[in-house]
């Protein structure tokens, strides 16, 4: 511990001795990124009074099925800002081409007999190219019914498994299926989920609060990378060497940068996150303050901890400064900062719901612009985890020289 406070104290009086350069890291990622966001909000501008319009297409012929879209449709009228309506198929495409559709759903045929026998119903969603930030709002209402539809379908399955050894008729079972299905797609309709998976989704219509709570994001982020850089420029192979004479391991230097750059930049974000707050009007209460405060820190130190672990796998510093930048990239690009979700490949979901960024990202934007007064961090600890026993394995391997 002797030693970590004596790197700690090293740091802060280089810092002290770079007076000009400290401010000019912290300003320079804030004015850069403050122009795009105003250009973005300048250009991509909404009008709450216009509603953005989604069809719903149904090309299979049982009554099933268009129960299920009828109800979808009349339900999601009363949502402010989106509606969604059913039309034919080629209706869908001359509107999309009018630009008057944001995308439609397509019911494929056979779907509530493929559902109802447990087979993958799946949804084709088809988006207006000239309306992509558009489409990013009924995301969410989209993975509401597939999610809905998932669970029926395991529901669905139990039902008939067990009306089957009742030894219920078919015709009688099936229509138990049916009005199980239905009560329970028009209970969740009734219910509030639907009209929160929407508010979720109308972040990026909010106003450019959503482009400000993306923009914070990112200069948080890139603020670890410039102030880790300013420290390690000037460290070089001679001082550590003297240091190990000394007594002083891998490990201590690492936790010393760790704690020095993690708090700076964990302090400097929450009172520059506080003061855009204010400034934008937004009165939170002090436990989602500390909610931001616990996000904002962990994915600080996850992130430094991720740029000093890259540092000790590549001896140069020149290689390890460009690769650093690469991960600093996908950690923002992965968060969804830049490009929302939606549009990436489905094969990617399973990366974005365990990636730390887009899990902390996602949580400050419910409790920033939703109102909020929960979140999950389990990704978070978890990798916060990952990359502690990562420093200690790899300070361990370092000190016997195995790497």
């Amino acid at each position: 511990m002797k030693h970590i406070f004596v790197f700690i104290a090293n740091d802060i009086s280089r810092l002290k001795r770079k007076w000009l350069t400290l401010p000019l890291i912290l300003i320079s990622p804030v004015i850069f990124i403050g122009l795009i966001i105003w250009m973005l909000s300048s250009l991509l501008s909404f009008d709450d009074e216009d509603k953005m319009s989604v069809g719903l297409v149904n090309l299979d012929d049982s009554a099933e099925t268009a129960v299920i879209v009828s109800a979808l449709a009349g339900s999601a009228e009363a949502a402010d800002g989106l509606e969604i309506i059913e039309v034919s198929e080629s209706d869908a495409k001359l509107m999309i081409e009018n630009d008057t559709l944001v995308s439609y759903i397509i019911f494929p045929g056979k779907f509530t007999e493929k559902m109802m026998k447990g087979e993958s119903s799946e949804l084709i969603v088809v988006g207006n190219p000239d309306m992509q930030l558009e489409s990013y709002v009924i995301s969410s209402v989209i993975d509401t019914v597939v999610r809905h539809i998932r669970n029926s379908q395991a529901n669905i399955l139990t039902i008939n498994h067990y009306a089957r050894e009742f030894g219920m008729t078919d015709e009688a079972r099936q229509n138990l299926i049916f009005e199980e299905f239905v009560s329970q797609f028009i209970q969740v309709l009734s219910s509030d989920t639907l009209m929160d998976e929407h508010q979720t989704a109308q972040n990026i219509s909010a106003g450019n609060m959503y482009f400000i709570v993306n923009g914070l994001f990112i200069i948080m982020t890139v603020w670890v990378y410039m102030l880790y850089i300013a420290l390690m420029r000037d460290a070089g192979s001679n001082l550590e060497e003297r240091m190990r004479v000394f007594g002083v391991t891998y490990l201590a230097q690492g936790l010393a940068k760790v704690l020095s750059i993690g708090t700076i930049i964990t302090i400097a974000s929450a009172l520059f996150t506080y003061g855009v707050l204010m400034l934008g009007g937004i009165d939170l209460e002090i436990e989602n303050l500390l909610r931001l405060l616990i996000l904002i820190a962990l994915h600080i130190f996850i992130t430094v901890m991720i740029m000093i672990i890259i540092d000790w796998l590549l001896p140069s510093f020149k290689i390890s400064m460009v690769v650093q930048l690469a991960v600093l990239l996908m950690i923002i690009l992965f968060a969804g900062s830049i490009i929302p979700r939606i549009y990436f490949p489905i094969y990617l979901d399973t990366f974005f719901d365990y990636m730390y960024s887009y899990q902390s990202l996602s949580w400050i934007e419910e409790i920033i612009l939703n109102g909020r007064f929960t979140m999950e961090i389990d990704i978070m600890i978890v990798t916060f985890g990952i990359a502690a026993v990562l420093l200690l394995v790899l300070s361990v391997l370092k000190e016997g020289r195995f790497l």
